[in-house]
Formats: C-alpha cells, sequence, structure tokens
C-alpha cells in the first residue's frame, strides 16, 4: 500500500500547476519537490473578462505587476504571446526603447531584465504552461531575484545598481484583445 501511495504523491507533485494564486499567496513551483509560496499584502485583483479566455486576471502591488491569462483550448494567440506582450508594453508605456540585457529560461520561466528608453530597468517573469501565461513586471526585484535564484543556484544578479523603472501599470492585453486581437478563435 505504501508503495502505491508514494506514486500518487509523486504524480499529484508533478501535475501541480507552475503558477497558482490561492486567497493571498502566489504559488510558484520551482520543481516537483520544491514550491515558493509568496504570500500577498495590500494587492488589488481585478478580473479580466474576454470571449477567448477561461480565466483571467491581473494583480497590482506596490512591488509587482501580474497578468494571469488562461486561454480556452480552441484559442490561438496570433504570435508568440511573451513577443506580443513585449509590444503591448512598449505600446502602452510609449516607450521609444526596450533592449534586452539579460534573457534567462528555465523550462517553463523565463526571466528578462529590460534597458528602457536606455534609462531604467524593468524586470519581467513570463510563466508558460499549456494554455496559460503569466506574466509578471517586478519593480522591486525581490520577486524577480528569489524565483530566478532557486531555478538556477549559480545566478548572479549584476544590476544592483542601475534605476528601476517603477511605474503605476494597470493595463491588460485581456482587456484590450477585443481591440488588438492578440487572440482569438484557432477554428
Amino acid at each position: 500500500m505504501g508503495f502505491f501511495k508514494n506514486i500518487l504523491k509523486k504524480i499529484i507533485r508533478v501535475s501541480r500547476p507552475i503558477f497558482s494564486m490561492e486567497a493571498n499567496e502566489l504559488n510558484f513551483k520551482i520543481d516537483s519537490d520544491f514550491f515558493y509560496t509568496h504570500t500577498l499584502e495590500n494587492f488589488d485583483v481585478k478580473t479580466r473578462h474576454d470571449p477567448y479566455t477561461l480565466d483571467a486576471f491581473t494583480l497590482k502591488t506596490s512591488n509587482f505587476y501580474v497578468e494571469h491569462i488562461k486561454v480556452d483550448e480552441d484559442t490561438t494567440w496570433q504570435g508568440q504571446s511573451l513577443s506580443l506582450y513585449e509590444d503591448f508594453l512598449k505600446e502602452q508605456l510609449k516607450l521609444k526603447k526596450l533592449e534586452v540585457l539579460e534573457n534567462n529560461e528555465y523550462e517553463h520561466y523565463v526571466f528578462k531584465v529590460y534597458k528602457v528608453d536606455d534609462e531604467f530597468l524593468l524586470h519581467l517573469i513570463y510563466i508558460w504552461e499549456v494554455n496559460k501565461d503569466v506574466f509578471i513586471l517586478d519593480f522591486d526585484t525581490s520577486l524577480f531575484k528569489t524565483l530566478i535564484s532557486g531555478l538556477d543556484k549559480n545566478y548572479i544578479y549584476k544590476f544592483n545598481n542601475q534605476k528601476r523603472l517603477n511605474i503605476d501599470f494597470d493595463c491588460s492585453l485581456v482587456k484590450l484583445n477585443a481591440f488588438k486581437s492578440y487572440f482569438n478563435s484557432g477554428m
């Protein structure tokens, strides 16, 4: 009986989502045995609606901004979702230049550091799963550093003395989808 229990536990651990939000906690799957939990304080969540999404919301704190998009299985992105989000950021923030300084990929995570208009740094964490995309703009870098260090023990953050972009961002890719067609029916 113990053998089957262990197998069942392993299957459950492996099948847990990479990213989830429960009550006031964000959960990040680092590997099948380790999850990082970030407790939220003073946050604002907005449910976002679109005919092609099953679950979409934005979450805003003073330190970071999250857009979570889970699309219907018949929905198709009109390009690579991360590239579309980068274009969305440039347009919404009216940026002249968004230069990638660092790009690190680990299984379901992408960590990018951008130089914005040759002046500020912007940190983006992109998490992808089947039919689910999560974009996190980390303004104070604490979530960025914690997650990337959990995935790569040898990672060294080298941007400590540079100015970071800290904005009151409240735009949604899902909200603008009806006008911009970031994703629609694949049929």
